[in-house]
């Protein structure tokens, strides 16, 4: 991977914060920092996760990170495709290093079969009809080995590859293609990013068991709409889901 231009080159590095994403959020109120500003911790005491959920992970084994970017360019009715582009950076990255396939569960979790690598959190700030600043939140399991039980199925780098990882030259990959995939989006490729999204979608075009308000259901994703929602097939009728409505069995 090349040098990114403008993602991570400014690089704030905190021992110990509550979460980057409120870290960012908190600067971004008071100064407009450098796009592709880059926040990362040694230690999170309140990472958080997709709907409430939280962000369980081990001090300075691995990657907690927020980069701030500016993607006014994007109108706020298709901001799932910056969703995409960060999915498709940090899918690439875990397949580069384990060798092996990584797929993104929807809408955005990355997984290693079956089993979760990676979470983000993007929180975008809407002006009018566009976006005017987002805040992406990664949690990528880099080096930890104990999970705590009560998570449904954690790994890490680390636990599927055998070998520990470097967290730092992790971090500079990471930022190389996160910049790859904004400057796709930046350039309007809708049409790459949602192929190569879907190409890369876990249980894609694949039966599989659902439930949705407590009752299971087979079913197939055939696709996402523009605006996020999962499309599953099921009994001949297409259905949409947005987050939290459905769960994989």
């Amino acid at each position: 991977m090349s040098h990114p231009l403008f993602v991570g080159a400014q690089h704030i590095a905190l021992p110990s914060i509550d979460s980057t994403n409120n870290y960012a959020k908190n600067l971004l109120s008071t100064q407009k920092v450098p796009e592709g500003t880059l926040v990362t911790a040694a230690e999170q005491t309140a990472g958080r996760g997709q709907a409430d959920n939280r962000w369980h992970t081990e001090p300075g084994q691995n990657l907690t990170a927020s980069y701030i970017l500016y993607p006014t360019f994007l109108s706020a009715d298709r901001q799932f495709f910056l969703s995409m582009a960060v999915s498709l950076a940090v899918r690439e990255l875990c397949e580069e290093i384990l060798n092996d396939e990584v797929r993104i569960k929807w809408p955005n979790d990355i997984y290693h079969n079956g089993q979760k690598l990676a979470g983000i959190l993007i929180e975008n700030t809407i002006s009018g009809s566009q976006l005017s600043s987002s805040i992406i939140g990664i949690g990528l399991n880099v080096n930890q080995m104990d999970f705590d039980p009560a998570l449904p199925n954690p790994a890490s780098l680390r636990s599927v590859s055998g070998q520990s990882q470097n967290l730092q030259q992790i971090t500079e990959k990471l930022s190389s293609y996160l910049e790859k995939y904004y400057l796709q989006l930046r350039s309007l490729h809708f049409n790459f990013l949602d192929k190569a999204y879907m190409v890369n979608l876990y249980q894609y075009n694949k039966t599989a068991l659902y439930r949705k308000d407590g009752q299971e259901f087979r079913g197939e994703i055939i696709g996402v709409t523009k605006e996020g929602k999962l499309i599953i097939e099921s009994g001949g009728k297409q259905w949409k889901f947005g987050l939290k409505e459905v769960e994989y069995l």
